[in-house]
Parts: C-alpha cells; sequence; structure tokens
C-alpha cells in the first residue's frame, strides 16, 4: 500500500506542508517522550549537554530552575546518540512519507531537535525559513517531520505555516523581512497546524513557519527530525552553517561524494 495519495504528494508541493493523522501508536508517542524527559532531566549520559538548551528566562538566571524538563526549550542532534531516538527517525511508516515527499528510497538525517515548549514558559519562535540556517545543503529540498508528543494548538504553540512560501527560494534578513511584516500583520495569509498526539506535521525546509509561544497550563512537546536525499551536497566553503554530527543513513543508499 502506499505510503501517501497522489493527492497528498500535490498537497505537499503546492502549499510545502502536510498534515499526516494519527500516524504513530500511542506506545510509540510515549516511548518517545519519555525518553526526552529522560533526557532534559540529565538522566542519559550518553547524549552530551551540548545538546540541551534552555529557555532565556533559565539560561540567563532570571527564573530558578526547579524542574528541568520543565526548564528546557530544546534538545538536539539526539538521533545519533541515542537508540530509542534513532528508532523513531528510521520508523518506517515516517520514512516511507518522506521517501515519496523526496521522490527517493537513498536518504539522510540532517538532524534533528526535540522541543519542549513547557507551560506559561515556552517562548514563542519567530517566522523562519529551515534552509535559511541550513544553507550549506543543496539542493535546498529538505523535509520535517514533526511529531507531535503533547497535543499542539494555537493557545499552547502549535506550528503556523505561510502556504506557498518554500516556492520563494531562500531569503534572509532584509530579503525576509517585509514579508514576515506581511505575515504578522494578517496581510498575507498563513495557517495553523494544530495537531493530535501521534500526528505528524510535514514541511518543506524552505517554507515561512513559526509557533507561539505556550500560554496554557499544558505541556507541548513535539520531536522533528530533518531529512535529505542522500544525493545532497554541502557546500565546505559555507562557514555560517551550523556544524552538525555526521549525517546517518536512513535508508537505500549512500552516494560517493555527497552528504
Amino acid at each position: 500500500m502506499d505510503s501517501l495519495s497522489a493527492g497528498q504528494i500535490a498537497e505537499f508541493r503546492q502549499h510545502g506542508f502536510l498534515v499526516v493523522e494519527n500516524e504513530l501508536s500511542a506506545e510509540e508517542v510515549a516511548a518517545v517522550g519519555e525518553r526526552g524527559d529522560l533526557i532534559a532531566n540529565g538522566q542519559a549520559q550518553h547524549v552530551p549537554e551540548s545538546s540541551v538548551q534552555l529557555e532565556p528566562i533559565f539560561r540567563d538566571g532570571q527564573r530558578v530552575v526547579e524542574d528541568r524538563a520543565l526548564a528546557v526549550r530544546k534538545l538536539y542532534n539526539l538521533a545519533v546518540y541515542d537508540p530509542v531516538m534513532w528508532a523513531h527517525a528510521t520508523n518506517a511508516k515516517i520514512v516511507d512519507i518522506i521517501a515519496a515527499l523526496l521522490g527517493t528510497e537513498d536518504l539522510k538525517m540532517y538532524g534533528d531537535q526535540f522541543f519542549m515548549k513547557a507551560p506559561e514558559t515556552g517562548t514563542a519562535q519567530p517566522w523562519h525559513q529551515d534552509s535559511a540556517s541550513w544553507r550549506d545543503i543543496f539542493p535546498m529540498d529538505l523535509v520535517t517531520a514533526w511529531a507531535a508528543i503533547d497535543d499542539a494548538t494555537p493557545d499552547n504553540g502549535c506550528l503556523h505555516f505561510a502556504p506557498g512560501t518554500h516556492r520563494w527560494g531562500m531569503m534572509r534578513g532584509a530579503q525576509s523581512a517585509p514579508f514576515i511584516a506581511d505575515l504578522d500583520s494578517g496581510k498575507w495569509p498563513s495557517v495553523p497546524a494544530p495537531l493530535k498526539s501521534g500526528s505528524i506535521s510535514f514541511h518543506h525546509s524552505l517554507i515561512l513557519h513559526h509557533s507561539g509561544a505556550n500560554h496554557s497550563r499544558l505541556r507541548r512537546r513535539g520531536y522533528a527530525v530533518h531529512y535529505m536525499r542522500a544525493s545532497s551536497w554541502k557546500d565546505e566553503t559555507v562557514t555560517d552553517a551550523p556544524k552538525m554530527p555526521p549525517f546517518k543513513q536512513v535508508r537505500g543508499d549512500s552516494i560517493l561524494g555527497r552528504v
């Protein structure tokens, strides 16, 4: 059975994102959520402390950390160290969809991020394009699978997308500023993407997207894994992109001279 219909693939190509409901079982969600909390609490010695980022009010000492899991903003570069997170990144249900969207079975993981967004202290993420950071990877045609661990709602900071903006190319600084101003003022359309726990949104690395602050009393954890074709090329002359661990093969073949 095909992982996606032709209509779903066309929707992704037109809008730059796609929501797939109820993709993960309750057991799969619980395994990732519990491991994320374990790592956030500093109880996973195999994951370096450099993979943990606190919310600004805790990082700057404005508030004392009482519950470390609720003080963490995000975790990143987990699956290269942790077998539970790697099992999620290579979950066939997810990778089948990625393969359909990217049109190849030869896939590598660029990286991963576990977003914690705790009640009341979880901060917003401004409008951005992922490839504006990952600007050393070509083509700029990566796909993120954002899995909801908790229900993600407008109140607790679900993702919002600006449909079709993945077709505008990569923009930075002054290039993107007028469009972000239009999005903030409502002159350009954007849509929220609320997700039930176990559902996944897939988005293109060039689509403009953001998430709001968590104004609720409910957690909003989401685990995002970023995938690219194994035929992608890394421009080593770009020196201001994130320094990533070696890219791990997710499926298919590696290609000599590429990522």
